[in-house]
């Protein structure tokens, strides 16, 4: 019988360091994940098979390529999918690959998302949690704000308890984002975090930059809608004056 997942990864990768960057809230742990990987020119080491996933390709620089890739470099790897997951099927991925990571004597299990808070604010912050109250400890340490209540939904949740079952160390990074658009800042200081865990040694520069032009144009379309309110309130004015 078939199994309803399965991982194509090298057999022995000693001491890993395995970083989990699937979509969700502002596409954080994507863009973070995606950035790292391109950053520090690493290779697809491999890829998740299953029967239930969408039957595509997703071409990258003119090759196809799984929707569901890992990457790596020397003991990091790098999961990365483009495509969203059927909640039943990210648990049986999830299960996968902690039973991988196990076998592996992995060092550590990082996943990285996103928070949503509906807001703008000045100085957006990065939550987090681990697997134990030593992990915790490790995240206040670098000036994490920790998750005392709440759900962390997707493979980030899935991936942190069955790493934690399996004592295995485990970490969720959530940067703070409005939650509606992708957010690369919130990719940016979640990495600031990340490089802290494991030896990751890239400039969050360029996702500042882009997020800079994001916030540009948001910044000129909000102009553009209060100038046209203002014009129609005056139109309105007139009318009745």
């Amino acid at each position: 019988m078939q199994k309803p997942v399965e991982l194509i990864l090298p057999k022995k990768i000693e001491r890993a360091i395995f970083i989990e960057g699937y979509p969700g809230i502002g596409l954080v742990g994507h863009i973070a994940a995606n950035f790292i990987a391109k950053e520090l020119n690493m290779e697809m080491i491999g890829y998740v098979e299953s029967p239930f996933l969408p039957p595509m390709s997703l071409i990258l620089e003119g090759k196809p390529n799984p929707p569901l890739r890992f990457y790596g470099k020397d003991n990091i790897i790098i999961a990365v999918a483009d495509i969203y997951i059927p909640p039943t099927l990210v648990n049986e991925i999830a299960r996968e690959i902690v039973g991988y990571l196990k076998e592996n004597n992995a060092e550590k299990v990082i996943s990285l998302g996103g928070m949503g808070i509906g807001f703008f604010k000045e100085q957006m912050e990065v939550w987090g949690v681990g697997g134990s109250e030593e992990e915790n400890k490790d995240l206040e340490k670098l000036g994490v704000k920790i998750l005392k209540y709440g759900s962390i939904m997707g493979m980030s949740g899935k991936l942190l308890w069955e790493a934690s079952k399996e004592r295995l160390k485990a970490y969720a990074l959530l940067g703070e984002t409005f939650g509606d658009r992708p957010d690369p800042r919130a990719a940016a200081n979640v990495i600031e975090i990340l490089k802290n865990l494991a030896p990751i040694e890239i400039s969050t520069e360029p996702l500042l930059k882009e997020a800079q032009m994001i916030e540009e144009q948001l910044r000129k379309m909000h102009e553009q809608m209060e100038s046209a309110r203002r014009r129609v309130e005056k139109e309105y004015e007139s009318v009745y004056l």
